[in-house]
């Protein structure tokens, strides 16, 4: 597919193209064919149903709440599409607008990075990367670790500044490389000393994945379905790509909102699945939910930043958060998981701060539910 658009006044083309279990790319510098050539050979995994939940579905469980800001002013709304709970592993609520359900496959936004996180978490088990590991991007080295807690001195701007300047767009849309755009940027701090979110510095995170899964797009393939996916009995996630075979690590996953859930499950059950232990135990305690660089984040995950708020919040709680409204949201001291997908207005999207606190009070209420 391809749009035309007025940028800067330049009439700009870009073509996306689909391939079977890689989901879209959006061509730079290759042609269709190059792309297409790219993928030609991999082995990927038939896309199936995945295993459905255990269920004990509570009639006296209101979600309503987290669809009550939805409004026919697109802006102003919240635009909620789907709410899923899980309460001790079972789906026990859910409700959904008219153009999803439980099977739909929701795009992760930044909740991906948590997915990155837990993939650099079973390298680390297997002992093919060490969280101490320096890596060296450009004028940049750096630890895992640093990248992990999002330390990773790389200059960045997620959001415009002052003058209007911003990275994210431009390595999403203006290079067919997020690494190599990543990579060219100066330095601004020492790796380590301070939090600055940056996808960019979850994108090169995905290049040590990468790298240390075998260097291609079929070796790592291979980790995050057979490895990750397969054993929770999520069949038919996707993960895309950029044009350079670089895993959108930092923003671009597809998995079902059941699937999501089991996601969060999984933390609460401190990386063991079935008896087999997925990723290990000190890395989901210590590495993805203990504290990093500041108090409010770990190990490419959220930590609770709204007790002070919301002091009825659980202090145990951590969520994976993605642009424009997608939650995942994880308290294992009440062996709850909610997650929460759907597409933030404008206005909704430029006051996040109010929009957690409103999704964050919604949770409260289904714990006061469950428990009442």
């Amino acid at each position: 597919m391809s749009v035309t658009a007025q940028f800067e006044e330049q009439s700009i083309t870009r073509t996306s193209l689909f391939r079977r279990g890689l989901g879209c790319t959006l061509l730079h510098d290759l042609t269709p064919a190059e792309l297409l050539a790219q993928a030609e050979n991999l082995d990927l995994p038939e896309e199936l149903p995945s295993v459905p939940l255990q269920q004990a579905i509570r009639q006296d469980i209101s979600l309503n709440k987290f669809f009550a800001n939805n409004h026919l002013d697109y802006t102003w709304s919240d635009n909620t599409f789907a709410v899923a709970v899980l309460h001790e592993g079972k789906l026990v609520a859910e409700k959904y607008d008219a153009y999803h359900a439980g099977d739909t496959r929701m795009l992760s936004w930044s909740m991906a990075k948590t997915l990155t996180g837990l993939l650099t978490g079973v390298l680390e088990q297997q002992g093919r990367l060490a969280l101490d590991q320096e890596v060296d991007y450009g004028a940049h080295t750096m630890s895992v670790k640093n990248l992990l807690n999002m330390s990773s001195g790389v200059k960045w701007a997620e959001t415009p500044d002052i003058h209007g300047y911003e990275d994210l767009a431009p390595m999403w849309y203006h290079t067919g490389n997020s690494v190599e755009y990543v990579s060219k940027l100066p330095v601004q701090y020492t790796p380590g000393s301070k939090f600055e979110y940056a996808t960019g510095t979850t994108q090169l995170l995905s290049d040590v994945v990468k790298q240390a899964a075998g260097g291609d797009i079929q070796s790592l393939n291979n980790l995050y379905q057979s490895q990750l996916f397969a054993p929770l009995g999520i069949n038919n996630a996707i993960a895309e790509f950029d044009e350079a075979g670089n895993l959108r690590g930092g923003a671009r996953m597809f998995l079902s909102i059941h699937d999501w859930l089991k996601i969060g499950q999984l933390f609460i059950q401190q990386g063991n699945w079935q008896g087999k232990q997925i990723v290990s135990q000190a890395w989901i305690k210590e590495v993805m939910m203990g504290k990093g660089v500041v108090d409010h984040y770990g190990g490419q995950l959220w930590l609770n930043d709204l007790g002070f708020w919301l002091p009825a919040l659980p202090k145990d709680t951590v969520s994976l958060r993605g642009h424009r409204g997608q939650y995942v949201v994880i308290i294992p001291s009440k062996q709850l998981v909610v997650a929460r997908f759907g597409a933030y207005g404008s206005v909704v999207n430029q006051n996040l701060g109010l929009a957690n606190k409103r999704l964050f009070k919604a949770v409260i209420d289904v714990i006061e539910q469950i428990e009442n």
